[in-house]
């Protein structure tokens, strides 16, 4: 009985030196499940003990901006902006954490971007320059992809006489749908990237292939449960195709 008590607290004892070791570790594990309220609470316990830790700020940023995108109105906004300005404390304490561009490209992005009216050339090209850093150092990375995808997709549509003076002259559709689909190459199973091909496919009138590849969606088996919300809305997408003018009850 005490070898076992012993072993016990022993491995107890193991767990709370390997968690301050490593306070992000659980935190990590939650965003990838797509946990991100839980994963946020985590990395805020983290940065109460390490204020100023880049490796920190940028998880916290990280897990905001998720937090954002999966809800509406003034607290999207809100949950956003703070994510920004976490991640560019991440990056002037540590520039060379090249997942804390990576974050603030997207949390930068949804923020000020990814929208039809988007009013900030710096955005834009601060935007670019960020996934450009991270495509250099990895130029598989799929999440870099999917958002350069996005990148060619919201700012191509602003004329070239427009764009071209203020470095913005290479954004196109073309290139839109090239990174898009990179991305899907590089991650088939996060059907995020192909919700937002099949929206590129509308956009050029390639309807067929859009049907495609929300059908694919709808149909998928065994979706993780972060993505039901992109389930939902490829069937949204599909009824409306379906029925036009008509209100999915």
């Amino acid at each position: 009985m005490r070898f076992r008590l012993s072993i016990f607290f022993l491995i107890f004892a193991f767990s709370l030196v390997f968690a301050k070791a490593n306070p992000t570790r659980m935190g990590d594990h939650l965003m990838q499940r797509g946990d991100y309220s839980e994963a946020l609470q985590e990395f805020r316990g983290a940065e109460k003990d390490n204020p100023d830790d880049p490796e920190i700020l940028w998880r916290v940023g990280a897990a905001l901006t998720k937090v954002g995108l999966s809800i509406n109105g003034n607290g999207r906004h809100d949950s956003l902006e703070i994510g920004v300005n976490y991640l560019n404390r991440a990056i002037v304490a540590e520039s060379s954490i090249i997942e804390a561009h990576l974050e603030y490209a997207r949390a930068l992005g949804y923020l000020a971007l990814f929208k039809p009216n988007w009013d900030d050339v710096r955005v834009a090209r601060r935007v670019n320059e960020e996934l450009n850093l991270v495509l250099k150092d990895d130029d598989e990375c799929a999440d870099a992809l999917f958002l350069m995808g996005l990148w060619h997709r919201w700012v191509s549509p602003r004329s070239l006489i427009e764009r071209k003076p203020r470095g913005l002259g290479s954004a196109s559709i073309d290139s839109s749908g090239y990174y898009l689909r990179q991305a899907v190459k590089q991650d088939k199973e996060n059907i995020e990237y192909k919700l937002e091909l099949a929206r590129l496919y509308f956009t050029i009138g390639n309807e067929a292939a859009g049907r495609e590849l929300l059908v694919g969606i709808v149909e998928s088996d065994e979706v993780p449960e972060k993505f039901a919300p992109t389930v939902k809305l490829a069937e949204a997408m599909l009824y409306e195709l379906d029925n036009p003018g008509e209100i999915e009850e």
